[in-house]
């Protein structure tokens, strides 16, 4: 059986690192991963983005609802 291929945006594309200019927050990033016709993201596990030390419980189920309400996976931490 052949599996179907999704594919994801990794958050750092949009961190400020490859291009002049402010990093793209979570809360902006995740609305704009589907108009850009991706089915996921994939989270940079450092700053700006998601540094585990810097994500609260509370912080985490914002983003899980966020991604959720949005249609979009979260395909990994990376």
């Amino acid at each position: 059986m052949i599996g179907i291929l999704k594919l994801s945006l990794h958050s750092v594309s949009l961190s400020g690192f490859f291009y002049r200019g402010s990093p793209i927050t979570l809360e902006e990033l995740i609305p704009k991963v589907k108009l850009y016709g991706f089915d996921g993201v994939e989270l940079m596990g450092k700053r700006p983005h998601a540094n585990p030390g810097d994500l609260s419980t509370e912080s985490r189920r914002k983003l899980k609802e966020l991604a959720s309400s949005n249609c979009v996976e979260i395909a990994a931490i990376a």
